[in-house]
């Protein structure tokens, strides 16, 4: 018998990079599995439905990073916890209807798949109240602590990255038998690259092919103290070239594009071949972002950490370090000092490093989650398919063993 096609509506926003990049990745996983039966419509939810200010929030998100995150990291911590996040939910409910009603008449869906945690008790209620029974599938972008609207009740399941992320949505209460872990979801791009000679992959993207690489990367905003970070690597000493993509940040592009250092330095905007510089890479420079954690674990590249914004990243830094994967240095002195340890002698813990990333990374994950959701658009009980070759893997203890 012919399968049928099955529509389905992912929902996310621009509100930092990851996720987007996390829906796009399902959706090649998706489109992979079951090719044009798949049938996808890619929504911003605040962007193309929510009025102000929420329609701005891709604008806003920005301002809120600045000062350290402190701005980002009181809304965080204030709105956080079962009980405030259920209250706000109630209260944002009359300002949030008719965006949600619109929402889900517009995309008559057999499953519904949320990959932003403020859409999902808007969208199950606007589900309610019209009388749909369309199943709501959340995809937690986060690696260990989701904020609580992550798990808002009435979800079909829940698809969370780790076992610790899935320990803390457990804690507000869901039905285990309805939350999965998955690992996050990245593009097959990043597995794929790494059967690639690294140095055909410098010689691609402009790059020496006989100089070691550190790539410096501020996420899609190209945010924090990036001139600060590059002149510290840059004048570490270290015998190697630095990459930096600066994102949509066109100003700090021509900044950067302006500096002059001892090392070589090759300077990018924003880019959608992330995974290339990542596998041309010895060395990765960024923020404890879950999306560039994730990627990079994929490719197995080090990791020094330079900064991890208040809420929600910092256990994802303990993952990392006491995964093996990366080192903490929260500051562009640090990034140095842990740039010429890293290059000291015949680089036998950056080796180690490497190794202890690829034993962290899911390069499996968006299948998996495809798997989930395609089961559950087509009726069936929501149990991921976990396929031996890319087991759900978890750090040990020891970061050095």
């Amino acid at each position: 018998m012919a399968q049928q096609t099955r529509r389905l509506l992912f929902v996310f926003s621009d509100t930092g990079g990851g996720h987007r990049s996390t829906a796009c990745a399902v959706l090649e996983a998706l489109q992979g599995l079951r090719g044009e039966l798949a049938v996808v419509d890619m929504v911003d939810g605040f962007s193309e439905y929510a009025g102000w200010p929420l329609n701005r929030a891709s604008d806003i998100y920005p301002h809120m990073l600045r000062m350290g995150g402190r701005p980002w990291s009181a809304t965080f911590r204030l709105s956080d916890g079962p009980r405030r996040s259920r209250l706000l939910a109630h209260t944002c409910w009359p300002m949030m209807r008719p965006a949600a009603t619109r929402l889900v008449r517009d995309h008559q869906a057999d499953a519904i798949v949320s990959f932003h945690p403020m859409f999902n008790a808007p969208i199950l209620r606007a589900l309610r109240e019209t009388g749909q029974c369309t199943p709501l599938i959340a995809v937690v972008t986060d690696l260990i602590v989701g904020h609580s609207f992550w798990y808002s009740p009435g979800a079909t399941c829940w698809l969370v990255p780790t076992e610790e992320g899935k320990s803390r949505a457990l804690a507000h209460g869901l039905p285990a038998g309805r939350v999965f872990t998955t690992g996050l979801p990245v593009r097959s791009g990043f597995a794929s690259i790494v059967n690639e000679d690294r140095e055909t992959v410098r010689r691609r993207l402009g790059l020496r092919e006989d100089v070691p690489v550190i790539l410096l990367l501020s996420g899609a905003q190209g945010l924090g103290p990036v001139r600060q970070l590059c002149r510290a690597i840059g004048q570490s000493g270290v015998e190697a070239q630095l990459a930096v993509v600066a994102g949509r940040n066109s100003r700090l592009q021509s900044e950067l594009e302006a500096e002059v250092l001892p090392m070589q330095l090759h300077v990018e905007g924003f880019v959608d071949n992330v995974h290339e510089w990542m596998r041309a890479a010895d060395l990765l420079v960024t923020k404890a972002g879950p999306s560039s954690v994730s990627e990079a674990l994929v490719t197995g590249v080090p990791m020094v950490i330079s900064s991890a914004l208040p809420g929600q990243e910092p256990p994802n830094v303990d993952y990392v370090v006491r995964g093996g994967a990366g080192v903490w240095a929260p500051t562009p002195e640090l990034v140095s000092a842990a740039v010429r340890d890293l290059f000291a002698g015949e680089r036998k813990q950056m080796a180690r490093m490497a190794e202890r990333a690829r034993a962290l990374g899911q390069p499996g994950a968006a299948r998996r989650v495809a798997d989930v959701v395609w089961r559950v658009a087509c009726g069936a009980a929501p149990g991921p398919l976990v396929h031996p070759a890319d087991g759900v893997r978890r750090p040990t203890s020891a970061a050095g063993s």
